[in-house]
């Protein structure tokens, strides 16, 4: 009995999707067929791949071995693919990166990728996971956050963006500077991200934010349709609302304590792939962005 793909692309669906019945609606397949598509990969590999509970579907040890093989398995079979089917295009270029950093990353790569004719897919992941799946041989590029990564992977500097208040242009706090002491008397939609984070989120501590007021959202354009909604006051990068302040539908807060935070975005890439002629555009088009 040998691997099948639909095996491999039912688990790592039910890992993405956090149970096997979420898979099996996410693939379109009836869920026994998901479960013993699941069975079988287990059998083949000899123990279980998966922890079952009432909550979902987590990963077990050796699930966690198998998983960024199977990812880049699909991910093979699915150039594979495009290659077969394509005309003129010269490859396909995956790229990861969290939908908040998505406005800035993806039509930086594709304006490098023009004059290559790639395609270009992208997938959403937290920086982390993108970081794995860049050491794995899953993605070609990811925008991330600078952290902790294996040896294979190298972080270029990608952009450093301002982290900003800003509100509905009818908002209380719009008619003069304001303080943090100010902020936490309102709605907060607070993207906790890049330096400045920890030091912003202490001085909120020392006021009388209420708990049920401040949201902390990982997504900085959720936080943004908060506070083009009015429902609350959004911190979060300048770029991720600079079409809304030329627009004055967002006005942007004078807060006179606001730490000075940025989120530093880099590219990353494994280190055995440079010269490779998408990434190494990428690359190329990221030194010029510097010079």
């Amino acid at each position: 009995m040998g691997m099948e793909l639909a095996d491999l692309r039912v688990f790592v669906t039910a890992v993405a999707v956090g149970s096997l019945s979420a898979a099996a609606r996410e693939l379109r397949v009836a869920q026994p067929s998901a479960s013993e598509r699941l069975r079988r990969l287990e059998r083949l590999v000899g123990q279980p791949l998966l922890d079952r509970s009432s909550r979902g579907v987590s990963l077990t040890p050796a699930g966690e071995r198998l998983l960024p093989h199977a990812e880049r398995c699909l991910d093979l079979a699915a150039r594979a693919l495009d290659i077969a089917r394509k005309d003129d295009t010269q490859g396909t270029l995956h790229v990861t990166t969290h939908a908040s950093y998505a406005p800035l990353a993806v039509p930086f790569v594709i304006g490098a990728l023009q004059p290559l004719r790639y395609a270009v897919v992208v997938d959403d992941q937290h920086s982390q996971d993108a970081l794995q799946r860049v050491a794995a041989g899953a993605t070609d590029i990811a925008i991330t956050l600078p952290m902790p990564h294996a040896p294979e992977v190298r972080l270029h500097a990608f952009r450093s963006e301002p982290v900003i208040a800003v509100c509905h242009p009818d908002h209380p706090l719009t008619a003069g500077p304001c303080d943090t002491a100010g902020l936490s008397g309102h709605a907060l939609a607070v993207n906790l991200w890049g330096s400045g984070a920890q030091l912003f989120h202490e001085l909120l501590l020392d006021t009388p934010t209420r708990a049920h007021q401040l949201y902390r959202i990982s997504s900085a354009e959720t936080a943004a349709d908060l506070a083009r909604s009015g429902q609350a006051v959004a911190v979060l990068t300048r770029a991720t609302v600079a079409r809304d302040l030329a627009a004055r539908t967002l006005v942007e807060l004078d807060v006179s304590d606001m730490p000075e935070w940025h989120v530093h975005l880099m590219a990353a890439h494994h280190r055995d792939r440079a010269a490779e002629p998408a990434i190494a555009a990428v690359l190329n088009a990221l030194g010029h962005l510097k010079s």
